[in-house]
């Protein structure tokens, strides 16, 4: 006798559920049916699938071996089932796009909506993640593509640069800088400067490089690892900081002076795309859109 996939389905169902009636409920078959079907099993393999106890059917040890290799198949084809899902979105139309929250905020909902103008029926998925979590998840094919700091390049990931930018100084618009048109280091010694954390492998080496050329030691009070909560924090007037440009343009007038900063702090950003995975052309688009924007709307710097 020959396995079928109709006695696996009510040998998995049994083991989940204990019993042979909440199993055949499960399938919406008889009780005698699923006995039959595990009978037929156990014949099929020459293995003691189950035994009786207290009412419950209770997995051999045999049988518990052979469950983790049948739950392995069953993942599969739950696997596959969501899969073909979402190949039946991408043939509609769908792109699966990562990012920080400093990008998520302002310039890629910019992005994305002249993207939809030129794909108006494409469906579009905006995940938002610390930068660590979204290089870990890329390789895995959960986006499309990712744009995020600048990182070290591994071989399960594909880099293409997007931009590079220079870091404004944003500072409390009441606070006496407000009246300078460019913020030099030297301006930064009697101030409360925000100090960006590092997070998850990214760095902010322009920073302490600059620091330690103009020998400045900082006074920080305070202290993020997100731009947008830094923004938040200058806006208080707690202090002053040196941060992403991408998001300056919501802060004006809303208490946040912003200011260039000489010489430039540069960081560059770049989409990455996993490497095991072909890339669609809608995500080819879509990079080639963002650069576009990012060229024809330039950023304050």
């Amino acid at each position: 006798m020959i396995m079928n996939t109709r006695q696996l389905q009510a040998f998995h169902a049994t083991v989940l559920t204990g019993s042979f009636t909440k199993a055949g409920e499960r399938l919406y078959i008889s009780q005698p049916s699923i006995s039959r079907l595990v009978k037929d099993l156990e014949t099929a393999t020459g293995l003691q699938l189950f035994s009786k106890k207290k009412g419950r059917m209770v997995p051999t040890p045999e049988g518990l071996k052979f469950y983790e290799e049948v739950a392995r198949i069953f993942d599969g084809i739950d696997h596959l089932e969501e899969f073909a899902n979402y190949l039946k979105k991408e043939r509609k139309g769908l792109l699966r796009i990562a990012t920080t929250p400093a990008l998520a905020t302002n310039i890629l909902p910019q992005i994305i909506k002249r993207f939809n103008g030129i794909h108006p029926d494409v469906s579009i998925e905006l995940t938002v993640r610390g930068v660590e979590v979204l290089m870990q998840s890329l390789p895995a094919q959960k986006y499309d593509l990712a744009i995020t700091n600048t990182m070290l390049n591994t071989p399960d990931i594909i880099e293409e640069k997007f931009v590079e930018v220079a870091f404004i100084c944003a500072i409390p618009e009441n606070h006496s800088l407000a009246q300078k048109k460019i913020i030099t280091p030297e301006d930064l010694r009697q101030v409360n400067l925000l100090n960006v954390e590092e997070e998850g492998g990214l760095s902010w080496t322009q920073h302490t490089n600059m620091f330690k050329r103009y020998g400045i030691d900082a006074h920080s009070t305070y202290s993020t690892q997100r731009s947008l909560s830094a923004y938040g924090m200058v806006a208080a007037g707690l202090c002053i900081a040196l941060l992403e440009p991408f998001n300056a343009t919501l802060w004006e007038n809303q208490g946040v002076a912003i200011r260039p900063f000489r010489p430039h702090i540069r960081y560059s950003y770049s989409t990455y795309y996993p490497a095991n995975q072909i890339r669609t052309q809608l995500s080819r688009e879509f990079a080639a859109t963002a650069r576009a924007f990012i060229r024809e709307a330039p950023l304050p710097q």
